[in-house]
């Protein structure tokens, strides 16, 4: 048996980042950056208006003491450029977002100004670069916009958007194959047999991987039988990165998927790690595939893929944004019971950081808990917890 870093570090050091691949932008949400995005371009490629007014030089209404009059010599709105130059007491009416003309180095905002038959009053003092874009004022030319490893949100695809990149290069998405072990078990949407429970672990793995945008491979219910899982986990080979398998890992007579694994041959890396729940888990690696056995109890599987699964595969993406990280909060109430092991409970911590545990008796097979949780804590062995305690969480 071994610790909670001790199997993090080997399943760790055991899993590579994927290559890349080129998408185009409307497919990049919640991808992950392979390599740095550069600027193309100035951005605004041109000096702009920022609004609505008339352009012109601002060295002319330095000296403005009650108005001036400037003759209007075109109109522009964004898209358009004017092709007129602008001289002394010479203006051009513009629009926002337009190029400022050849001769302009300042705007005027239209709620300074009176209009009427080709002449505008202008009754405000300004200088030069007032209410001026510059060219490049948002991005420069060959400036690094986001760096390689950065997940891409709505915010971060509108500023590659704005540079005429099309496609960017990112991480493959890995495949996880979802294996769930046990004559017990059986799918949701059946009328439930006598002696049977619905498979809850298959359907919260799938959908736990998808939230980290990784891609769940999830096979049928696999009976405790060596030919059943056998045939399953070769079909998943096939087709998936890594394999991750509920039930079946501690020492019952039908706990049988470690053999079944070895047979097939993997080398076990380790099998059973010092913590409650989820203690008699395995992993085994085959040439470059790792495959974890987690405990079939749903909380356990789920607790331990938090722990030991989630920051592996999202290695594998060069994810660092979404990996577990500690939090700290004050624990609202007391845990007084005691484990030789060290015990990972599902907490829950509210913005106002402070941490109600979803059940005071939580047991791993106790699904309720599993509700409103977002962040789990630590007992250390055959140690309580007082309410007021400060703690750190992971989330």
């Amino acid at each position: 048996m071994i610790s909670l870093e001790e199997a993090k570090k080997i399943i760790l050091d055991n899993i590579k980042e994927k290559d890349s691949e080129e998408v185009f932008l409307y497919e990049a949400l919640n991808r992950t950056l392979y390599d740095d995005v550069i600027s193309p371009i100035n951005n605004p490629p041109f000096p702009k208006s920022p609004l609505d007014g008339y352009a012109l030089n601002g060295e002319e209404l330095e000296d403005l003491i009650d108005y001036k009059e400037f003759e209007v010599i075109d109109k522009i709105f964004a898209g358009m450029v004017s092709k007129k130059n602008v001289g002394k007491g010479q203006c051009i009416r513009i629009m926002t977002g337009a190029k400022i003309p050849n001769g302009c180095n300042c705007v005027v905002r239209q709620e300074d100004t009176e209009e009427k038959d080709g002449v505008v009053k202008i009754f405000k003092k300004h200088k030069a670069f007032d209410n001026y874009i510059y060219e490049g004022e948002d991005f420069k030319k060959d400036d690094i916009i986001l760096k390689g490893g950065t997940k891409l949100k709505a915010s971060e695809i509108m500023a590659i958007s704005s540079l005429g990149i099309e496609k960017v290069k990112v991480y493959k998405r890995p495949v996880v194959g979802i294996i769930n072990t046990g004559d017990e078990i059986q799918n949701s949407g059946e009328a439930l047999k006598e002696g049977k429970v619905y498979n809850c672990n298959g359907p919260f793995l799938a959908s736990r991987i998808n939230e980290l945008n990784i891609i769940a491979k999830l096979n049928d219910n696999l009976l405790d039988n060596e030919e059943s899982l056998k045939n399953g986990i070769e079909n998943l080979e096939k087709e998936t990165d890594i394999i991750i398998s509920t039930g079946g890992v501690s020492v019952g007579e039908k706990d049988i998927v470690q053999k079944v694994v070895k047979d097939l041959g993997y080398e076990i890396l380790f099998w059973k790690v010092n913590i409650k729940p989820g203690s008699p888990l395995f992993v085994g690696k085959k040439g470059e595939k790792l495959y974890i056995g987690l405990s079939g109890t749903p909380v356990a599987s789920a607790t331990t893929f938090e722990l030991l699964c989630r920051d592996a595969l999202l290695k594998m993406i060069n994810c660092t944004e979404d990996m577990l990280k500690e939090h700290k909060g004050i624990l609202l109430e007391d845990f007084k019971k005691k484990s030789k092991k060290r015990r990972f409970l599902r907490v829950n911590i509210d913005n106002n950081d402070n941490v109600t545990i979803n059940n005071i008796y939580q047991s791993p097979g106790q699904v309720h808990t599993m509700i409103n949780s977002n962040a789990i804590l630590e007992v250390k062995e055959n140690e309580t917890l007082e309410a007021g305690t400060k703690v750190s969480v992971l989330i």
